[in-house]
């Protein structure tokens, strides 16, 4: 077993998810265009005289995050969620240019900054560095609003007066919310004021993915706080509950194997299940557990894309 099985991974799996925020609107999946006051699905106008896209996009926001929470717990936000991604790269950036401790948080105690690295010169590398991040994520919004060949003709300089000076302003707010995201809230944001962060405190349950501590190997546990110093929103994995910060990013595992692989001691203690099916075998009990975790929300989500698809299908 690799000692950073995950890490590598899921930031491949937090890029790949940004570009593909990008790609839904650019390809026609889903944008809301601003131009013709009307809904893209599929590539195909979606107007709110067709009921059943309309029911079914509803049906299914409202199914699909259940069905994360009660089987793949918080794997959205430790691998796939834009916000967290962008929080944990600022917070690279601030180890980098302020210290490896150093805490610039919002909710923090107080300002933590490395006094040898409390500098002009390290504040304006990471301030223009954010800068850049937020000048490059600001792009993403605007093509969920405005057609791909709308934004080229921007760029290009050939787009109506009246036009880019409104693409011009929200480009701008765009950024400033990145900016300001990636700079003051970043995790604040996902733990106080994120709806989907608000379900999984409702929904998640111990039968969901989660990180387990093998308690029964507890002698081989050194105390040594490595999972804790490397938890990206500062928990302790050792005993982590349904309602916990956890983001399942399984950097805290790596951190685990690589210590106990260091010492030759065999495996660490930390390591990923899904509650008490985790002993399941086979391919029936397999699909078994996991329709039990699926349940009504699964059935509502699956019925939710069939109308979707219904409606998409329809004759215009």
């Amino acid at each position: 077993m690799s000692a950073s099985q995950y890490h590598g991974t899921r930031r491949t799996a937090q890029i790949a998810a940004l570009v593909a925020l990008a790609l839904i609107p650019v390809l026609g999946i889903f944008r809301i265009d601003l131009t013709t006051a009307s809904l893209t699905l599929f590539g195909h106008p979606v107007t709110l005289r067709n009921f059943p896209v309309i029911l079914g996009l509803a049906l299914f926001l409202a199914a699909a995050p259940l069905v994360t929470y009660t089987t793949i717990g918080t794997v959205w936000c430790g691998w796939l969620c834009p916000q967290n991604s962008v929080a944990e790269w600022a917070n690279v950036l601030t180890h980098r240019f302020l210290g490896h401790r150093a805490n610039v948080d919002v909710d923090s105690e107080g300002l933590i900054v490395a006094p040898s690295k409390n500098k002009v010169l390290n504040w304006t590398v990471l301030s223009a560095s954010l800068l850049g991040i937020s000048l490059v994520l600001g792009v993403i919004p605007l093509f969920y609003f405005v057609p791909p060949d709308e934004i080229w003709s921007l760029l290009t300089l050939h787009a109506d007066p009246q036009f880019a000076q409104f693409m011009h302003r929200l480009y701008f707010v765009s950024v400033v919310a990145v900016l300001v995201d990636a700079a003051v809230f970043r995790h604040f944001w996902c733990n106080f004021l994120c709806p989907y962060r608000y379900g999984q405190l409702l929904f998640r349950t111990k039968d969901a993915l989660h990180v387990h501590y093998d308690s029964a190997r507890s002698a081989d546990c050194t105390r040594c706080n490595y999972c804790t110093t490397m938890c990206v929103t500062g928990i302790n994995p050792t005993n982590i509950q349904p309602v916990d910060r956890c983001i399942d990013c399984g950097e805290c595992i790596d951190a685990c194997n690589r210590l106990h692989e260091r010492k030759n001691r065999g495996e660490g203690l930390l390591r990923f299940e899904f509650g008490a099916e985790q002993g399941a075998s086979g391919v029936r009990a397999f699909f078994r557990s996991t329709l039990r975790r699926l349940g009504i929300p699964g059935l509502l989500t699956l019925v939710s894309l069939a109308m979707i698809a219904w409606g998409l299908l329809q004759p215009a």
